[in-house]
């Protein structure tokens, strides 16, 4: 009995101590052999073995005091059934803050539709009002009679059009509404487009995507391909995550090995 309470009739300094580099020893030694995210009962044994072997061979008093180890057994069990709960509960928040976020993202999208589609409404009120406005006044003059006494005199089209008008009527390409009449509209890489099409499936399909990522010119091209395979992996899962199937991603893994050993 004296040697299995050995803690409780120790002084409470030398029992906190050794309490505190059990605490120690099995948070280094799960964290070496188990798996800390998951329960005592479901532990791989061999590796519940290697732990246990750690441990012993660290401090060889814990197996020679206590039978079977069963504070160690205790206090393993305690530990990863804490971490089991506090990654469940981190998981739940982090999913009910992504869906609070979702919500926010969802609700403002609406208001700027509804923004978007109130001030379009505004605008096409607006302009059939001046359409209207501008039809009377025209119906108006048609309809006025001209006075005989006034005299009646022309004025000539050209002296009201504006330089622009003109511009346009007599051919004028070096006018300012011409040269702003066209816009540029950009083109996609073909040193990308080229790389995409290599590949067995083609995968032209994800040039925009790698557009879209920064890699829309032979040189983000040649400097992505400098990368290490490791860091090329990781930004292709988080870049056309959902867009690629199997397939399609080691059809680009390929290529990227090929490019980089050839």
């Amino acid at each position: 009995m004296s040697t299995e309470l050995v803690f409780i009739s120790q002084p409470a300094r030398q029992l906190r101590a050794q309490w505190k580099r059990l605490r120690a020893l099995v948070m280094d030694a799960a964290a070496r052999f188990l798996n800390t995210q998951d329960r005592y009962e479901h532990q791989d044994p061999e590796m519940v073995r290697l732990f246990y072997q750690a441990v012993h061979a660290t401090w060889p008093e814990v197996a020679a005091k206590y039978p079977n180890s069963w504070v160690l057994v205790w206090y393993l069990k305690i530990y990863l059934l804490k971490r089991v709960y506090r990654k469940r509960w981190s998981d739940k928040v982090a999913r009910e803050k992504k869906a609070s976020s979702q919500v926010r993202q969802r609700s403002s999208q609406r208001i700027k539709n509804a923004n978007r589609s109130s001030a379009f409404q505004l605008d096409t009120g607006a302009a059939q009002a001046r359409r209207t406005t501008r039809a009377r006044r025209r119906t108006t003059v048609c309809h006025r009679p001209a006075s005989p006494s006034s005299p009646e005199f022309t004025v000539s089209s050209p002296m009201h059009r504006s330089p622009v008008v003109a511009s346009h009527v007599s051919g004028n390409s070096s006018s300012p509404a011409s040269a702003h009449s066209y816009s540029v509209v950009p083109q996609s890489s073909r040193a990308v487009f080229r790389f995409l099409n290599s590949m067995t499936p083609s995968l032209v399909k994800l040039v925009p995507d790698f557009l879209s990522a920064g890699i829309y010119d032979q040189n983000h091209l040649e400097d992505f391909l400098t990368w290490p395979e490791k860091a090329q992996r990781n930004f292709l899962l988080k870049t056309f995550i959902g867009k690629t199937n199997s397939l399609e991603m080691g059809a680009i893994l390929i290529a990227l090995n090929s490019r980089r050993h050839g």
